[in-house]
């Protein structure tokens, strides 16, 4: 049985050394996984094509609604199992970890099913038209209804770092990233299986880091209630809707897309969107470093340290997103060929779509700390507003208003758009949840 490291007090300093510690084998991993992401969109594009590329993009939407259940129940029992952590309640901490993994595995097997019994229609609502419709039937189908095997690491993962492990979520994720391109250059180049072959191939190396990590987790006879489920479901329902309303925007600019353009119309997004998880994975790694040191700070009491790890996090995740703009900017026509290959027409599209979209990088990390701090110290319903305000109403209003006056760029500046908005929603109530925490530990 794994043993639980405990975590200290440590002075303000200390604080940033040990969120960067948490937080710098979290990040790598998450780059990893994002960059696993784009090796998979370039085995598909090389080996499948335009189509390929549009069919995963496609059937992103309902994967990601599905991904959100997956990252709600994970958050919500870490938030439990830390505050327990940080209360010194040991046997609480292995109880709630088993306890979140078997409400994790119950939902997931529930909506795999779901998927399965209904995959043709949940193709065609999804926005595929006949010549797209078989790619995304084999890739979902797959994903979908094998899809414990796709988001059991955010399990391991999150419950790793709680035990105070966090360079093994950097192994685990190297030894992903190796085994799924491996596993895509035979399924897919090799074998000739197109979408199928990179979906059993993330799957299988999905798996293969979950047993990496397994022997990890504090487990232990299972604790709690129907009162600490729906805590969990609770605690972990703003991330879940960060999660839904992202898919619900990425779902419209689908159609938006479909309608205007085609099936390029949406591989072209279908790049962007590779981009994008690469800065929202790392700054989600951040995050998922950020959710065991700031709930044992709550429940040590601890305010002082509680506003040093936001602090220290925006600094962190700034960097992250300020980085990856410059990087973009300077790269964006080499890294938007290896995908587009030979066609003009896609590559010419990426290469705006990516010009304006990173633009939404400068800003994007303070609202998602934000999100996630709120998580974190047990105020949902805040982070929920900021999950809803990024990624639904000011992203949604911008793309109906601007695209009938300025086409096609109305469709890439919506983003950007949406995230300064929301910074005047989510800054705000950073303060006023700080100010209080404070009264409430006083």
């Amino acid at each position: 049985m794994p043993a639980i490291a405990h975590i200290p007090k440590p002075s303000p300093n200390g604080l940033f050394r040990q969120l960067f510690r948490y937080a710098l084998p979290s990040v790598v991993g998450m780059l990893i996984v994002g960059l696993q992401t784009i090796i998979d969109g370039l085995f598909v594009s090389k080996g499948v094509g335009t189509l390929g590329l549009a069919a995963v993009n496609l059937s992103m939407p309902l994967i990601n609604v599905m991904l959100s259940v997956s990252i709600m129940i994970v958050s919500g029992g870490i938030v439990i199992a830390g505050i327990a952590k940080g209360k010194g309640d040991d046997d609480r901490v292995r109880g709630y970890t088993t306890l979140t993994l078997l409400v994790l595995i119950t939902t997931i097997a529930l909506l795999s099913l779901l998927v399965g019994l209904n995959l043709n229609r949940l193709c065609y609502f999804l926005g595929a038209n006949a010549e797209v419709f078989p790619y995304v039937q084999r890739y979902l189908g797959i994903i979908g209804c094998g899809f414990i095997f796709y988001c059991i690491p955010n399990f391991t993962e999150a419950f790793t770092r709680l035990s105070g492990r966090p360079n093994w979520v950097f192994i685990s994720g190297t030894i992903c990233c190796v085994v799924n391109v491996v596993l895509d250059y035979f399924f897919v180049l090799r074998l000739g299986w197109g979408v199928s072959g990179a979906a059993i191939a993330t799957c299988a190396a999905n798996t293969t880091a979950t047993l990496v990590l397994a022997p990890l987790v504090p487990f232990g006879k299972s604790k709690g209630s129907w009162r600490e489920i729906g805590k969990i479901f609770y605690n972990g329902s703003s991330e879940m809707l960060t999660s839904v309303s992202a898919a619900i925007t990425t779902f419209v600019f689908n159609l938006v897309l479909m309608r205007q353009i085609g099936p390029t119309g949406v591989a072209a997004l279908t790049i962007v969107c590779y981009l994008n998880f690469i800065v929202n994975m790392s700054i989600f790694g951040l995050s998922q470093a950020l959710y065991p040191l700031m709930s044992f700070q709550l429940g040590a009491r601890n305010h002082r340290g509680i506003r040093t790890l936001l602090l220290a996090s925006l600094l962190f995740s700034g960097c992250i997103g300020i980085g990856v703009y410059i990087l973009v900017a300077i790269f964006k026509h080499p890294i938007v060929a290896a995908f587009a290959g030979q066609d003009t027409q896609l590559l010419t599209i990426a290469t705006t779509a990516t010009t304006f979209v990173s633009l939404h990088y400068l800003v994007s990390f303070a609202n998602i700390i934000g999100s996630s701090f709120h998580t974190a110290v047990e105020r949902p319903i805040e982070s929920a507003v900021i999950a809803l305000c990024r990624s639904i109403i000011f992203a949604l209003i911008p793309l109906f208003l601007l695209t009938p006056i300025i086409g096609d760029l109305g469709i890439w500046l919506s983003m950007p758009i949406a995230e300064v908005l929301t910074l005047a929603v989510s800054l705000p109530l950073i303060r006023k949840t700080l100010r209080r925490i404070r009264r409430t530990l006083a």
